[in-house]
Order: C-alpha cells, then structure tokens, then sequence
C-alpha cells in the first residue's frame, strides 16, 4: 500500500476526511439500483435474486436447508441458534474504509443475503455518499429485524463491532447486533482446515473447499479501501462494480461455506474426512461428552493423517482422552504409535513407562521405556530445555534401576 493512500485512510479513520459531497447525478458509471426512503432520507440497494440450485462453486444454495440449526448451534458454539430457523438466517459480509476497524472506520457497502421462496436474495446496501449513512443503517435495521440468526466469517471480531459503532455514530442507536444468534464461520472452518490449508482465510477456503473460481471482475480486498476513497475524490464509479462483485461472491461463500462446515461435523462416518478434519471432528464431539463418536474420529484421523507430525498430535490428543476415561490400557498402542511417529518426543515413552510402573508393575518394561525416552531426550539441541527434561527422566530412570535392584 502506497505512502500516501496510507495517509488517506488514516485521516478518514480518524473522522477528518472531507469529501465534497455529491449529487447521486453526478456520479458517473454508478451500477443499477433501487432507492428507499427512510426518516433519514434516501438509501441505495442493489438487489440481486439467485434461483435455489444456483450452484457456487460445487455447492447448491439450497443445500444448506436440509440442515438442523441445532447442529450449527454446537458447531458454532453459540446455543440462541438452536430455536432460529436456517431459512432465516442473514448472512452479511461489509466492506470498510479501512482494515483495522475502529471508530473513524465506515462501511461503505453492506452485502445482506436471505432466503426466499423460490431462491436467495442479496441486498446490497451502498454508501453513493457518506451522507447517506444514517438512512442505510436504518434500511439495514429493518431488514435485519426480520432475521432469526447471523452468519459471518470473522463477523464477530469485525464486522459486527463496526456496525454496531456506526449506528451509535450515525444514528445515535446502541443497536447490540452481536448479542444475535450467530454462526461465525471463522472459528470452526479453523478448526477443520487449519492443519492442511496454507491459511483459512475466506479466498483460501473459497479456492480449495468450495472451489470457486473469481473472475477478473474480482478486487483484492486491501485495495477496496483505497478504491473508494478515489470514488469519492473523482465521482467515477466504475471500480465499484467490482468491489460490489467482491461482496457477492463473500456472501454466495458464506452460504456454500456453512453447507461443508455443517456436513463434516454431520457425517456419521468419519472415514471419510481428511486427517485434519477428522481431528476437528474428534475433538468436538468429545467437548460435547459422545466419547464413542469421539473415538471413531480419532481412529479415522490417525488412518488419513497425511504427514508423521499431524499423526502423532492426533495420538497424543486420543490418549490424553483415554487417560481421563481412566483407559490406559486402550492407550498402550496408540503410546507406542505416538512414539513411531515423533520419535524425538520422549512423553509418549513417559507415559508408557508410567503405564508399566504402576499398572501393569512391570519394571524391566517401564525401565525400557524410560530409557528410550533418554535417547529421545538426547536428540534435542543442547541448552537448559534439555537438561531440565533429562534431568527428570534421568531420575526416574534411577527410581527403576533401585526398584530392581531390590
């Protein structure tokens, strides 16, 4: 980003840009739209209307309804979305004056999409004049008054702060949207894909979940700011067209995304899953208390993991599970995989070594491990890391020689 498109935002942050305002008459190349009135006076929304087998990338509209909001209410870890019905979910996606967020920061163009019969529409709320913001938001209210739950990616940290700032500036409204019923796709797309994408950010997911393609219509969105910025200088509206098509496709992505999400964590066979899915999966249903599907997801996890480090956090995260089932004889041979797997990380031979101490009360064993667990001690650089962990495997490995020798 360049010096001096870095001091425009910065002022506009700061509240203290001035654009000369304008007529929307003058406003040049300005995509087709719909005006409404409000107490305010005038919003402008683009309105868009996709048929329910619209397919995004691989996946239909639609397809998300066949889903329980019970299900997205654990998945999301947010309980109000368990009495909201998913047809009336809104998903919403802004795009902003600036990336950091903060007071000074406007949402210049606000993406609504809802279920309706017959399909899905995308409202499109969009700022020709900062002027207008207090007439939009009010639009904006009344739309989403009539939603059950919200569905965002990374909504929580972002978006919906910055909304909520603005209708406290604009329209002198502390309008709580984030005590909403919300499904923030952010956290358990992180979960699922973490381990095996290069990032989660929505493009990444986008690219290689759903995989959709964008045109060259498509803008990246650290340019967005500084695109509407000159909108305002010049009153050529021309990139604005593409920054309102980088907003549709974040929230066709927001449906197709919430479709995948919900099916992994559905799928009552976990074979299926990637390694790192199955680890999520695994996880969450031993949150929830369903030890045995937990089980299951851990086994598949282990089956796909895809490289020796992911398998043994795997191992290490089932026979942590199993210990606190008090089924330490389960984890043996999962200790011993762990080991195979990270064979410089002595804690599975710990735990083994525990486990033949005092379980089983075989010493020769526990000593044998206790042992191994030197040499995967003695691989690691030298400093005051290893000579600490030494050091306490040295002393149980002194314990068992007395042991045995008496």
């Amino acid at each position: 980003m360049s010096s001096d498109l870095r001091r425009r935002l910065e002022r506009l942050e700061r509240g203290t840009s001035r654009a000369r305002p304008r007529r929307s008459g003058e406003i040049r190349d300005l995509p087709k739209g719909e005006e409404t009135k409000t107490a305010s006076g005038h919003a402008f929304h683009i309105n868009t209307h996709y048929p329910s087998d619209y397919l995004h990338g691989n996946r239909p509209l639609q397809e998300l309804l066949t889903y329980a909001s019970g299900l997205a209410a654990e998945v999301g870890n947010d309980p109000g979305l368990s009495g909201s019905k998913i047809r009336r979910w809104g998903f919403v996606d802004i795009e902003t004056t600036g990336l950091s967020g903060g007071a000074g920061t406007l949402g210049f163009l606000i993406g609504l999409g809802t279920f309706v019969k017959g399909g899905f529409n995308l409202r499109q709320y969009f700022l020709r004049d900062p002027e207008e913001e207090a007439a939009t938001l009010q639009l904006l209210r009344s739309d989403l008054e009539n939603v059950d739950g919200l569905v965002t990616f990374n909504g929580r940290s972002f978006d919906l702060p910055i909304l909520e700032s603005r209708y406290t500036i604009a329209v002198r409204d502390r309008w709580r949207l984030s005590g909403r019923p919300h499904l923030d796709l952010l956290y358990p797309s992180r979960r699922l894909w973490s381990k095996t994408l290069p990032n989660c950010r929505l493009g990444t997911l986008e690219r290689r979940v759903l995989e959709v393609e964008r045109t060259e219509e498509d803008v990246p969105g650290e340019l967005i700011p500084g695109m509407y910025l000159d909108y305002l200088r010049t009153g050529d509206a021309s990139d604005m067209t593409r920054v309102i098509y980088h907003n549709a496709i974040d929230i066709l992505s927001l449906v197709g995304l919430s479709s995948v999400v919900l099916e992994k964590h559905l799928d009552q066979d976990p074979s299926g899953l990637a390694g790192g899915e199955a680890l999520a999966v695994a996880r969450w249903h031993e949150a929830n208390g369903r030890i045995e599907e937990a089980e299951g997801a851990y086994q598949a996890a282990v089956r796909s993991a895809p490289n020796d480090m992911l398998r043994a956090e795997v191992l290490k995260l089932r026979t942590a599970m199993l210990k606190r089932q008090k089924r330490r004889a389960h984890a043996v041979s999962s200790w011993a995989e762990w080991h195979e797997a990270a064979p410089e990380d002595p804690a599975p031979c710990i735990e083994l070594a525990m486990y033949y101490e005092w379980e089983v009360k075989d010493l020769s064993q526990a000593h044998e491990w206790a042992e191994t667990a030197s040499r995967a001690v003695n691989k690691w650089p030298k400093g005051w890391r290893r000579d600490q962990r030494s050091a306490e495997v040295e002393h149980r490995i002194n314990r068992l020689q007395r042991k045995l020798a008496g």
